[in-house]
């Protein structure tokens, strides 16, 4: 919303308008609708207030400067609880789930996906805590976040899956089995040592926390693939160096190293060997649409100033008066409005499976535990136990399906793909009708050209969400099977 009303009556039209089916859900569930709305009220405040007047400007610097943090910028979304919205309300955070957070993400991004990206990568790296059976590590490392936050002092987390030999075939598991794998987690007494490289990691270099995922075996990596949390101040963790990127610049993305780290059993995310089925695609499912909104945010923000552009006489003559311009735009609209279509209903997808456990029963479960046992040793001994996270799995096995999830992992592959399609179309259309005559809309449409390329490659690349998508939904060869975790072949291997 450049430089336009963002009081919340504005805002609440807005988003009815764009969005036709919260009208329809708001008509049972007003309160949700009504934190939805005032939770993009909030990002366009924050948008308005501190990221628009200093944007071009950390773009420019950072091209040079690429270490540069821009800490001022997390620590001013701390009040808005940015960096708790989709942890559970039980240990302080706000308790969003994929509509809430992809919401954010459009907003947010239609200003400045670098700085988004810092809060979408930090949600990205807490996912594998909410689904990965880690209520053991709610009340340390989230609960850790929320206080914190609370302070003004950000603790960021990070997600590690990319390696330099291995990036979209260790996100798939028919890709997985041929990958060139470097990184290796070896067994040692009391846990694993870890030896490798991880590239490419968006907040590696300024994350506290980061899920890191390695196979124990990597003559067999599907059957070994495992999640492990890594504290940075771990022995043999390091920063290895931090990338020149060509645009999100002020999200950092690092290359990540494992000297001989070792990470204790209570670290280990869910089971030895389930890192990928379901733990990883799990993650995926979660995080995918709102990658769709990341790049549906650039597409608007484009458009919004192209938009400002071709309103504006040169001549004697307005650009939107022609019929070129008057299509392109037209063009740019619907493009925009189907990929915001694609993102919320794979949102709203994935908070009808995995969203309504983890909001519902396994919340409520929690609840009636009181908070001076959830803290104390015993408890987070046991939830870190193969027996304690058998518990919570089989909460999530019992209320939802395996046909559930796999077709929220398929509408989030749909709309990510369609995201950064439309990203990279709509701020190129901008560019060819705006010629070459310099302006100051045309500097902030070169930045999200700039910026657009990389949604169609995080996340998996488009390539790769597209034969996610035939797999999961039209050959029906992939099936996300949350049933994994509770065979003895799987459990087994869980950490005690």
């Amino acid at each position: 919303m450049i430089d336009s009303d963002t009081s919340i009556g504005t805002v609440r039209k807005q988003v009815l308008a764009d969005f036709p089916m919260l009208q329809e859900i708001r008509k049972r569930r007003p309160l949700y609708v009504k934190g939805l709305i005032d939770m993009v009220r909030d990002v366009a405040e924050y948008n308005k207030r501190y990221v628009y007047p200093v944007a071009l400007e950390l773009d420019r610097r950072m091209e040079k400067d690429h270490e540069y943090e821009a800490w001022d910028l997390v620590e001013a979304g701390c009040p808005n609880r940015f960096l708790s919205l989709i942890i559970p309300k039980l240990v302080g955070g706000v308790g969003g789930l994929a509509v809430m957070f992809s919401l954010v993400m459009e907003e947010m991004c239609s200003a400045c996906p670098g700085v988004a990206n810092i809060f979408g990568a930090h949600a990205l790296g807490v996912v594998p805590l909410l689904v990965g059976g880690a209520v053991g590590h709610w009340e340390t490392v989230l609960r850790e976040i929320t206080e914190s936050e609370m302070m003004g002092k950000p603790v960021i987390m990070a997600l590690a899956i990319t390696e330099p030999s291995a990036g979209t075939d260790a996100e798939e598991p028919h890709y997985l089995k041929e990958a060139r794998l470097s990184m290796n987690a070896r067994r040692v007494e009391g846990g694993f040592v870890l030896n490798g490289r991880k590239c490419f990691i968006s907040n590696g270099s300024i994350a506290k926390y980061i899920w890191v995922t390695s196979a124990t075996d990597r003559e067999h990596p599907a059957e070994s693939w495992t999640g492990f949390l890594v504290d940075k101040n771990m022995d043999g963790f390091s920063v290895a160096r931090v990338e020149e990127k060509m645009g999100q610049r002020v999200c950092p993305a690092a290359e990540l190293a494992f000297e001989d780290c070792f990470v204790p059993d209570e670290n280990v995310i869910s089971f030895e060997g389930d890192g990928m089925q379901p733990g990883t695609l799990l993650t995926l499912a979660a995080s995918r649409a709102p990658v769709g909104a990341i790049a549906t945010g650039i597409a608007r923000g484009a458009y919004e100033w192209f938009l400002r552009w071709a309103e504006q006489r040169r001549n004697g003559r307005r650009p939107m008066d022609e019929q070129r311009v008057q299509m392109a735009l037209a063009d740019m609209r619907t493009r925009i409005q189907l990929a915001r279509w694609a993102y919320m209903n794979a949102s709203l997808a994935f908070d009808n499976s995995i969203g309504k456990v983890m909001n519902g029963i396994l919340l409520k479960s929690m609840q009636l535990i009181p908070s001076f046992v959830r803290t104390s040793w015993p408890y987070l001994k046991l939830f870190n136990s193969h027996l304690g996270k058998q518990v919570v799995n089989t909460l999530v096995n019992v209320y939802t399906s395996d046909e559930q999830v796999t077709r929220a992992m398929a509408f989030a592959s749909l709309a990510k793909a369609v995201g950064g399609d439309t990203a990279m179309y709509v701020s190129s259309l901008a560019l060819e009708h705006m010629g070459s005559e310099p302006s100051e809309e045309k500097l902030w449409v070169e930045k999200a050209f700039r910026d657009a390329k990389l949604t169609q490659i995080y996340e998996g690349t488009n390539q790769l969400n597209r034969l996610t998508l035939y797999m999961s939904d039209i050959g029906k060869d992939l099936t996300l099977e949350l049933h994994k975790i509770l065979e003895p072949d799987y459990a087994g291997r869980g950490v005690v």
